[in-house]
């Protein structure tokens, strides 16, 4: 979601282009909008021929386990050919535990990625004293989210199944679906059921590859969804749920907000301002806090950016690390 936004974001910038190198899960997958990387190898001729042409390079990665710091790594070193203009997000909560543990080779990984990047965004102030833990420098770190605005305009009508299942239920709930279980979905599902001691009607949409659906008709796992038809979603819906065990800065928690949707969130190192908070792991906190959220009117739908210009600041990293020129592609 954050670099889709970003890709668009930047596209639409005079003077920016805007090319996606696609290392995650989809990348077996031929999009109009993305390069793929269906190997190391091509990734790494990808990433070289991008680096020669004097390409900014942005790599959005979560930092909390070795592939990730070896990707990092790679995209620093390509620094050498394109004058140290990489600049490297890391977005996951867990990644402050995995660099203050990492050890011997591993640590010396986490260094050398940190000091041959151009700039290092991290999305809170827990990561950042972790990165300065390891040696980083802490005037190459800026806290930022990855949330970019939401773009104004109108949104398309939802889907056939979606449109009916909200019809159908009264209150309706919204979470992104995930498979691990840090993502606490086997919570979220307990306490609406719950809930429904009180709202027999009430209905839970998961969106994402990670959504299974209870046979009892109250739970609509969607799966993936384009950008735009998730916003539209939100924008039905009575609250927005995330009830992970951990979370950097989660886009589609400033997205619900920026919508005027009320959010109920877990407890996690960071949380922007206007989220209702229950302690991670607490059904029956989780229960509590999501029956006053039912209680809340959605506030006012205000199309925009509340990290106050979070794309603005992202702009101006790219100026530091960057030479110069009449375009600049990233």
């Amino acid at each position: 979601m954050q670099i889709a936004s970003l890709r668009r974001r930047l596209s639409s910038t005079p003077g920016y282009a805007c090319h996606v190198l696609d290392i995650g899960a989809s990348r077996h997958i031929r999009r109009p909008e993305v390069l793929p990387s269906r190997s190391a190898l091509e990734f790494a001729a990808r990433l070289s021929l991008a680096a020669l042409r004097g390409n900014l390079i942005h790599l959005h990665t979560n930092g909390h386990n070795l592939k990730s710091w070896l990707v990092m790594l790679a995209c620093a070193c390509a620094g050498f050919l394109n004058g140290r203009k990489t600049v490297i997000s890391i977005g996951s909560g867990a990644a402050p535990e995995f660099v203050s543990a990492a050890r011997g080779p591993t640590r010396v990984l986490v260094r050398a990625a940190l000091s041959l990047a151009g700039a290092v965004i991290c999305r809170n102030e827990r990561t950042r004293q972790a990165l300065v833990g390891v040696g980083s420098r802490p005037e190459k770190l800026t806290i930022l989210s990855g949330f970019y605005g939401i773009a104004p305009g109108e949104l398309p009508d939802l889907p056939r199944e979606i449109a009916a299942f909200v019809e159908r239920h009264e209150p309706v709930a919204a979470a992104m679906a995930s498979t691990p279980p840090e993502y606490g979905l086997s919570l979220l599902l307990e306490a609406v059921a719950r809930l429904r001691l009180q709202y027999h009607r009430f209905g839970l949409v998961l969106i994402g590859d990670g959504g299974i659906a209870p046979p009892d008709g109250q739970v609509l796992a969607t799966g993936e969804l384009p950008h735009e038809v998730v916003l539209s979603v939100l924008r039905r819906v009575k609250v927005f749920v995330r009830p992970t065990y951990f979370d950097g800065d989660a886009s589609s928690v400033r997205e619900a907000l920026a919508l005027g949707i009320p959010v109920v969130a877990s407890d996690t190192d960071f949380r922007p301002e206007g989220v209702m908070l229950f302690r991670r792991g607490d059904v029956d906190d989780l229960a509590a806090v999501l029956a006053r959220a039912l209680q809340h009117p959605a506030g006012t739908v205000r199309d925009g950016d509340p990290d106050r210009g979070a794309f603005d600041r992202l702009l101006g990293i790219y100026d530091r690390v960057a030479v110069a020129g009449p375009v600049n592609e990233a």
